[in-house]
Formats: C-alpha cells, sequence, structure tokens
C-alpha cells in the first residue's frame, strides 16, 4: 500500500541552503499556494491529467517562485470534498480514483539579523490530493467547462509541469496499452481452457445462428433455436472457470447435447412478456380470431414492447409471447372498438383479406 505521507514528505523536504524546495513541478507533482473550492473544475483537469499518465500529487501550502513552503490554514480540513467529488464526476469519465490528506512537516529557514543569521525550524500544515493512474484510459471530458477551457470530448495528459490536450504519441500508447490488456485476458482464458481439456469447443455467433467448430466446420443453425437456446445461459463468473466452481455452461458432447442449458438475452420472457395469444385472448374476453386481427392490424409483432418471438413452430413459423404493455393497449382498443362496431368489422375484413392486401400492395410497388 502507498504511503503517500511519506511521499510527500520526501517531495516537500528536499531544500538548497536558502531554504527553497528543489523539486519542481513535473509529470507527477503539482504545486498550490492554497486550496480553494471555486477552483475545483481546475482541481479536477490536473487530476484527469494524471490519472491519463502516471498518476501524481496536487500539494497544497507551497508558494511558487521560489518555491517555498508556507503552509495551508486548518481550513483545509474542513475543505468540501463532496463538492470536488461531484465536480470530478459531472467532468471526467470514467470515475477518478483519488484521495486527500494533510501532514504536519517541518519547515526551515534563515533569517537575518544586523549582525548574524538565524535558522528558525517551524512546523507547516501541508494538504496533498493523490490521483491514481488509472485502469480504464483515457478520461474523457463529458461536457464543457468555459473558465478551465474543458470541452466535452477532450483528454488532457500531464506534460512535465502543464495539463494539456493529448497528443498523437501518448493516445496511441494508451490504445497500445488497451489492446495489450485484452489480448493478456483472452491469453488468460485459452490457457484456462487448455488446462481444463475444454479445446474442443465451439463458437455460437447468436446474431446469424452459425456455430464454428474447432475443425473448421460451420454448421447452420435456425435464429430462433439459438435465442431458445441462450434465454437460460449463464454467464461465467470472472476468475471461476474450472472444473470444481465454474458456473455451469453449454456443454458440447458428440451430438452437440445440452448439459445444462445457457444465455444471453436482456430480459426474461416469462416475466416481461407472461402471455400468449391463447391467454391474452382469454384475458381480454375476446375471440382468437378477434385477437390474432388486432394483432395483425396494429402490428404488435413488429414492436418489441407489444412481444417477443421465443420459440420456433413444427412448421417452421416463429411463436411470440406478449407483455403487459400489449395486454393493457389492446384493452383500450378493445373498449373503443366496443361502441364502434362498424370500425372493428372493417379491421376483421382487413384480416381476413391480409394475403389479397398484400399482393395488391406488392403488384403496386413493382409498377
Amino acid at each position: 500500500m502507498i504511503n503517500h505521507n511519506e511521499n510527500v514528505s520526501k517531495i516537500i523536504t528536499l531544500t538548497n541552503n536558502e531554504g527553497y524546495l528543489t523539486n519542481r513541478e513535473s509529470s507527477t507533482i503539482e504545486f498550490k499556494q492554497s486550496i480553494n473550492s471555486g477552483y475545483n473544475a481546475a482541481y479536477a483537469k490536473t487530476m484527469a491529467a494524471f490519472a491519463n499518465n502516471r498518476g501524481g500529487y496536487i500539494i497544497f501550502g507551497v508558494k511558487d517562485n521560489p518555491r517555498e513552503i508556507i503552509g495551508v490554514t486548518h481550513n483545509f480540513e474542513n475543505f468540501n470534498q463532496e463538492k470536488l467529488t461531484d465536480i470530478v464526476n459531472s467532468l471526467f469519465t470514467p470515475e477518478i480514483i483519488w484521495e486527500i490528506n494533510s501532514l504536519k512537516v517541518s519547515s526551515k529557514r534563515i533569517s537575518s539579523s544586523n549582525s548574524s543569521e538565524e535558522e528558525i525550524s517551524e512546523e507547516k500544515l501541508i494538504g496533498w490530493i493523490y490521483t491514481k493512474e488509472s485502469d480504464r484510459k483515457p478520461i474523457i471530458a463529458q461536457r464543457n467547462e468555459s473558465k478551465e477551457k474543458i470541452s466535452c470530448g477532450d483528454i488532457f495528459y500531464r506534460y512535465r509541469a502543464k495539463n494539456e490536450k493529448i497528443k498523437y504519441a501518448e493516445i496511441t500508447k494508451i490504445i497500445a496499452e488497451m489492446v495489450a490488456k485484452e489480448q493478456e485476458k483472452i491469453w488468460k482464458f485459452i490457457e484456462i481452457m487448455r488446462k481444463n481439456s475444454t479445446l474442443n469447443l465451439g463458437i455460437i455467433n447468436y446474431n446469424n445462428g452459425n456455430f464454428t467448430t474447432p475443425y473448421g466446420v460451420d454448421i447452420a443453425f435456425d435464429k430462433h433455436i439459438i435465442t431458445q437456446l441462450l434465454k437460460k445461459a449463464k454467464y461465467i463468473k470472472e476468475g471461476s472457470f474450472n472444473e470444481t466452481k465454474g458456473t455451469p455452461v453449454l456443454k458440447v458432447t458428440g451430438n452437440i447435447e445440452l448439459a445444462e442449458e445457457i444465455p444471453v438475452p436482456e430480459v426474461d420472457p416469462d416475466i416481461s412478456y407472461p402471455y400468449l395469444q391463447k391467454t391474452l385472448a382469454e384475458k381480454l374476453g375476446i375471440s382468437k380470431q378477434d385477437l390474432y386481427a388486432l394483432i395483425w392490424f396494429y402490428k404488435m409483432k413488429e414492436a418489441k414492447k407489444y412481444s417477443i418471438s421465443v420459440t420456433v413452430t413444427s412448421a417452421g413459423k416463429p411463436s411470440y409471447k406478449f407483455s403487459e404493455t400489449s395486454f393493457k393497449f389492446l384493452e383500450n382498443k378493445c373498449a373503443d372498438l366496443k361502441s364502434n362496431i362498424t370500425e372493428f368489422e372493417k379491421i376483421r375484413m382487413a384480416y381476413k383479406n391480409r394475403k389479397k392486401i398484400g399482393e395488391i400492395e406488392n403488384g403496386q410497388s413493382q409498377i
């Protein structure tokens, strides 16, 4: 664990014969004479620049030119950290990790009188903010801040004693580091699979239904079948992929048997889409044919807020389940149509003649 007080003490106790600091501002050090919440945006900008480089310290209580320790008042300990947190989090993303604290140091200075010089030792309060190097670079500005010349999308980097917009070499380095980290994760995963004798695995692309085998042979499945398979799948807990602790996943043996159904849908169809067409018709108090007509007329199978395709019938047609939103929508429509029988009859006839209507529309589009 980093001892920040020790690090700060080392930075500010190195002085010359006149008592001035020998350490200058750098890519990891920034000196401030005092702390003021009115400059929180400036501190946040420096912290973002540190986070995108190697991390660093903003040290309060150091006078610039000459670099002299003057200390901060005890008000530093009452500094509103919540306000700074709000400014940092609202200006930059992802999260910047930082700490704030203070320490007392002994400062020496030379006092000259008419006939002699005397070394005087004084105790001063020094404040500091430490910003950790980010593990999720780059830190990016997410809104404008005119006073500090921050624009949405800006990436700041610490160059010696300055916070500047990042240059090509540094952003390229950050991207290369990101790629290297991802490659390391992949190689670790491959090594885990190798140790657990799981090399005979295939990859399912649930967007197009393709299954790639380790033998260079691709198999195409109906996309709806893949969706069904994935809907009950479980994610592998990070760091727990092994024979004894790992979450059960899709196990392929010979004829592709599903040992433990696995995946990825964003919703649970049984919760978010509780109604089959039969139960929906019963709850609405209408016939199945009238329900089919309304679903077709209002194109409810085309809107995810109303329905979701959950399986494929033996005839190769998708089967649908419907949401609570669809029930409320149809409930209102049925109430309106009860007082307008003519309109309801038009919908029924349109549904009955939908194939003819489709043929006519297709014919017109070809002319």
